[in-house]
Parts: C-alpha cells; sequence; structure tokens
C-alpha cells in the first residue's frame, strides 16, 4: 500500500511538473493501483459537480443541463489520461492538461452557440434547414479550431497527412463523397424543410431529419427511411406541405347510358357530407373524359394542411362513399368492353363429318 500512495503523490507531483521519471516494469502493479485509485477519485469528483451543475442549472432546458453537465464528463476523460500519463510515465502531463483545458473551453463555446441557434434562430422561425446549415458549419469551424488549439502551428503536417489520407478515402468512398456534396446542396437549394410531407421517388413520407449523408423520412405507416442524398438531389421530389391546403383529384367512372347532370349531383352529395373537405375552395365534380367504356368524372376537392399526411385514406374514403351513393342511385359503374361489328351477318354452317 505504501508504494501505492507513493505513485499517487509521484502522478500529483508529476503533474506539477516536479515528479520523478517512471519506474520499471517490474513496478506496473502498484502503477496500475496508484492509477485506479486517482480514477475513482476523478470519477467521484466529476459525479458530485455534475449534480451541482444540474442543481445550480435547474431553470435551464434539459438539453443546456446536460451540455453543462458534459464540461465535467470532458474534464474527467481529460484528467484520467493526464493522470494516466504521470503514473506510467508516458507523454507529458502538464501538456495534457492544457490540452483538455483548452477542448472545454471549445466546448463551452460550443455551448453558448448552440443556445444562441437554437434560443434565437430556432425561435424567430428561420427555416429549419438553415438552422441545420448552421450547426454543421459552426460544428466544422470548432473542430477546426479546437484542433489548432490542442496542437498549435505543428498541426500544419498533420493537416498535410490527413490531406493526402483524404484523397486515398475519398477515391475509395465517392458515394459517400456525393451523399455528403448533395447534402449540403439539399440544404442550400431547401426543397423540403424538416416536418414537410413530401414523396422521393417511390416513397413518401414526412422529413424527420437531414443529415450530411442521408434524408430521413418516417412513413404513414410509422417505418424509417434513409434515402441517400445523392438519389434525393438527383431525383424528383414532390412537396406536398410547401402550398398550404392540397388539392386532391379523385376519378369516378359510370356507364354512357346515365345522365350526366344525375351523377353530378350524386357525387356532389357525396363531396359535400365529407368531413375533410374545405369548403373554399369549393369543391367540384367535373366530366373529365369520355372514356371506352365510360364516362369520366373527377372529384375535384381541398383538404387543410393539417390532413394532408392523411390523404390517402381520404381518397379511399371518397372512393368508397362514391362507390355506395351511385349503387343507392342506380347508377352503373362499368367494367370494360368491347362491341365487335361485322360488316355482314354471320352465317353458321354446320359440317356433318364423313360417315356419320
Amino acid at each position: 500500500m505504501e508504494q501505492v500512495v507513493a505513485y499517487v503523490k509521484a502522478a500529483l507531483a508529476q503533474l506539477s511538473g516536479a515528479g520523478p521519471e517512471a519506474r520499471g516494469w517490474s513496478e506496473r502493479g502498484p502503477q496500475l493501483a496508484a492509477f485506479l485509485l486517482l480514477a475513482v477519485g476523478l470519477w467521484a469528483l466529476a459525479w458530485i459537480f455534475k449534480r451541482l451543475t444540474f442543481l445550480l442549472a435547474g431553470r435551464l432546458g434539459g438539453v443546456a443541463r446536460r451540455r453543462l453537465a458534459g464540461v465535467w464528463d470532458l474534464l474527467f476523460w481529460g484528467g484520467l489520461l493526464a493522470v494516466g500519463s504521470s503514473v506510467f510515465g508516458v507523454g507529458d502531463p502538464q501538456r495534457v492538461v492544457q490540452a483538455v483545458l483548452r477542448l472545454v473551453f471549445v466546448y463551452l463555446v460550443w455551448v453558448a452557440l448552440e443556445a444562441l441557434i437554437d434560443h434565437r434562430l430556432v425561435r424567430r422561425g428561420l427555416d429549419r434547414n438553415l438552422v441545420l446549415l448552421a450547426r454543421y458549419v459552426a460544428v466544422t469551424l470548432l473542430v477546426v479550431w479546437g484542433a489548432y488549439l490542442v496542437a498549435g502551428p505543428e498541426i500544419a503536417p498533420i493537416v498535410g497527412a490527413l490531406g493526402v489520407l483524404g484523397l486515398a478515402v475519398g477515391l475509395a468512398a465517392q458515394d459517400t463523397f456525393s451523399n455528403f456534396i448533395a447534402g449540403i446542396i439539399l440544404l442550400m437549394d431547401r426543397p423540403f424543410q424538416i416536418g414537410d410531407w413530401v414523396h422521393i421517388g417511390e416513397e413518401y413520407g414526412q422529413v424527420e431529419g437531414l443529415t450530411l449523408r442521408t434524408t430521413r423520412l418516417r412513413t404513414p405507416d410509422n417505418e424509417y427511411v434513409a434515402i441517400p442524398n445523392s438519389v434525393v438531389a438527383g431525383g424528383e421530389i414532390k412537396n406536398l406541405s410547401a402550398g398550404g391546403p392540397l388539392r386532391l383529384r379523385v376519378p369516378v367512372g359510370v356507364a354512357y347510358r346515365h345522365d350526366t347532370r344525375e351523377v353530378r349531383k350524386v357525387l356532389e352529395r357525396v363531396v359535400a357530407e365529407h368531413p375533410s373537405l374545405l369548403a373554399d375552395p369549393a369543391p367540384e365534380v367535373l366530366v373529365t373524359g369520355l372514356g371506352e367504356s365510360s364516362v369520366d368524372f373527377t372529384l375535384v376537392v381541398w383538404i387543410p394542411e393539417r390532413e394532408i399526411p392523411n390523404y390517402p385514406v381520404i381518397t379511399a374514403q371518397l372512393l368508397e362513399a362514391a362507390k355506395i351513393a351511385l349503387d343507392e342511385a342506380g347508377i352503373e359503374i362499368p367494367f370494360p368492353q368491347r362491341t365487335v361489328w361485322f360488316p355482314e351477318p354471320l352465317r353458321v354452317i354446320q359440317e356433318t363429318p364423313s360417315g356419320g
């Protein structure tokens, strides 16, 4: 135990710049025990200060409290690294402490920026895509700044090495890079906002999030779909929420022998009785085609923005209600049929088999 206490004192002395050199490998057992003892002490201090932070920051939101409490997590892991460096004689513990304190400063700047973005930009109604872009830009700049604060002028060769490595990785991961560029384009072009209901290719759902790699939708079946940004940016996007109320066109066909005026009256009652449709703009029942087997009517109706997620269900309800109303009125909904005409009357010739 005396050796463990000696290593604890030596580690603390090294953190202050006055400790002895690291011992040989034969004494790693007491060194490990000293390290574990200091780690437990650091964890206890971090836990106590986190609790105090939660109590003192009670008026702040939950996210803000967690961000402030994260400072103590960062200090704990940084302190653990510094203690390990001093106990095992690896590296300069004083430089580790300086680097950790600089990272804590950068983290506090990020907390302040995040609070500014949430309380100023979001609450003032700025487009959420632009807010997301502002977050990405802020994080990128802070990462670069934090790397410079930690490494200083020595970061230049590191950046050069990362540039060569990045070129090799970029050639090996072209799809990921194209998704990254497409994500930036979508954030700047803003074909949709977070929360909009969209058709992207064959997928339909509400935009839940936009990362630098994928666009994420939640479908009406509560399925989460992640679509690569390159597919979204290069394909067709139908935004159903961008223009307010949505117009639906529901086709209905009836037989030619029925009076179109009577059919219109029946279908007008159908759209008038549906509770989800807007009265202004008024719904319309139009003859939109004379098909091969039917007179084609279209129910042109408008639904409010809050009903957009349910538009497939409303369409199905209108079709069912139209079928029931037409059946009750004795109006036929025909199926495809063909009438074949011959220029001359057909003659039937019956032949008797030979030997019959």
